[in-house]
């Protein structure tokens, strides 16, 4: 207190400078360091913003330990020959979907940002192409969410977990449409269920449209996170522009090429 150590019952009055000297975190020496490339949006002492890849998973598992999204933030903090090696997802994305996420670069703003996690706080928009022409421009899907039996995939069931995501189309295609998409819930599959669901799958999900040969995965980028910095106090947004594959595919929808 005010430079001074003092015991816990202490007790504080307006203006006093309280600092805590908390332990390091350890690393877990199981989790892999990978030093493939990442694209950050933004560091600092506190947090790091990423645009995933598709291809990538977000955390180890039992198809990847050594290359996804956590092995490559590790090896990204030795890089920056960070105190901390600990990365804290805060957000998370499948594997096929591509764009931002937030990772907490210790524990103590990983607890401080969980409400809003918890509470849908956070404002996550997506862009995705999808199957179909829409006759209503934008809309609600408020649609409960479960999984399958025996079975990675999700669908709407009674029973399942209260899930909503807004929609706008952006632009309509013969046989396509570009829409935004905003998470007011945050269940597995989500957005992709709900899209099926109405009769709009993604373009490119073999797992909820069936094989294609169209797109090589579900059309789907994170493109926007909006969240409130505890610390601050300060609202922050960023923004990641469409990947290359989506980019070429919607050039190619604008073209009014069909689809293979």
């Amino acid at each position: 207190m005010n430079g001074n150590p003092v015991s816990p019952d202490h007790a504080v009055v307006a203006g006093d400078i309280v600092t805590l000297a908390l332990p390091d975190e350890v690393s877990d020496p199981d989790v892999a360091t990978s030093f493939e490339p990442i694209h950050v949006i933004m560091a600092d002492e506190n947090w790091l913003v990423v645009n995933k890849d598709a291809g990538i998973n977000t955390v180890p598992g039992p198809s990847d330990r050594e290359t996804t999204l956590v092995n490559r933030v590790k090896g990204w903090l030795v890089t920056q020959h960070a105190d901390n090696l600990v990365p804290h997802l805060i957000t998370r994305l499948d594997r096929d979907t591509s764009g931002l996420v937030l990772v907490a670069r210790n524990g103590i703003v990983q607890g401080m940002v969980a409400p809003q996690v918890d509470q849908h706080l956070m404002t996550k928009k997506y862009l995705a192409l999808v199957a179909g022409r829409f006759a209503d421009l934008k809309g609600v899907v408020d649609k409960p969410i479960g999984r399958v039996e025996n079975s990675v995939a999700r669908q709407v069931m009674a029973q399942g977990q209260h899930a909503v995501t807004q929609y706008q189309v952006l632009e309509q295609f013969d046989q396509a449409a570009l829409v935004e998409l905003t998470l007011l819930t945050g269940r597995t599959h989500q957005i992709r269920v709900h899209m099926q669901s109405i009769g709009h799958p993604l373009i490119g999900d073999a797992l909820y449209n069936g094989p294609t040969t169209a797109f090589e995965r579900q059309a789907l980028h994170a493109f926007s996170l909006e969240f409130t910095d505890p610390l601050s106090g300060l609202r922050r947004t960023f923004n990641a522009p469409l990947p290359t594959d989506m980019q070429q595919l919607l050039n190619k929808l604008r073209a009014g090429k069909q689809m293979n």
